[in-house]
C-alpha cells in the first residue's frame, strides 16, 4: 500500500482522536461546509506533495490526476482490508443474486408442476399412446410391403420360367392365343 496514503489515513484518524468533539465533528463533516473540506484538502496535499510549487516541468494537473489515482489504488487496498467492499460492486452482486433467485424460483415452480420444462408444452398421455399406435401401424405395413417385394424377387428368381411369362399382363396373354 501506498506509504503517503497510510501517513494520510493515520493523520486524518489521529487528528479526528485527539477529542470527543472531533470525533462528533466526523459525522457533521457535510454541515460544516467548505472549511473542512477545506482542512481535509490542505492535508491531502500536504502529505502528496501537491502544497509545493510545482515544478515547470512535470504539469500541475498531471500530478494531481496521479495522486488522485493512487489515493483511490490504497483506499480501495484500505477498506478491503476492513473487509468492505465498493457500493457499485455490492449492488452489481445484488441484482444477480435477485436474478439468480426468481431462475431459481421459476424452475423450482416448473418441477412441482410435474417435471415441465420452463416453456415447454403439457403431453396428453392418450395423445402419446395414439402416435405411438400410428407409428406401430406405418412400420408393420412398411414391414408387409418389403416382404413382398422380397417374395416378388424370389418368384422371378426360380428356374423353369422365363421372365416374359411371369411380367407379361393378362391382355398380352391373351393376343398370343392363350386362355
Amino acid at each position: 500500500m501506498d506509504r503517503k496514503f497510510l501517513e494520510f489515513w493515520g493523520n486524518f484518524l489521529l487528528s479526528a482522536a485527539k477529542g470527543q468533539e472531533q470525533v462528533e465533528t466526523l459525522g457533521r463533516l457535510a454541515s460544516e461546509g467548505t472549511r473542512t473540506f477545506e482542512r481535509q484538502l490542505a492535508l491531502f496535499q500536504k502529505f502528496y506533495g501537491l502544497d509545493k510549487k510545482p515544478d515547470p516541468s512535470s504539469p500541475y494537473a498531471e500530478m494531481w490526476t496521479k495522486a488522485a489515482a493512487d489515493f483511490m489504488k490504497s483506499y480501495q487496498e484500505f477498506i478491503g482490508l476492513m473487509g468492505m467492499v465498493p457500493r457499485e460492486d455490492y449492488e452489481a452482486l445484488a441484482r444477480e443474486n435477485e436474478a439468480l433467485k426468481k431462475t431459481v424460483e421459476d424452475l423450482e415452480e416448473s418441477l412441482r408442476r410435474g417435471g415441465k420444462r420452463p416453456g415447454g408444452k403439457d403431453m396428453d398421455p392418450a395423445e402419446v399412446v395414439r402416435g405411438f399406435e400410428g407409428l406401430m401401424k406405418k412400420q408393420a405395413e412398411q414391414f408387409r410391403a418389403l416382404m413382398s417385394a422380397y417374395g416378388k424377387l424370389y418368384e422371378t428368381g426360380k428356374p423353369g420360367k422365363r421372365p416374359a411369362e411371369r411380367h407379361a399382363p393378362e391382355t398380352s396373354k391373351k393376343r398370343e392365343g392363350k386362355p
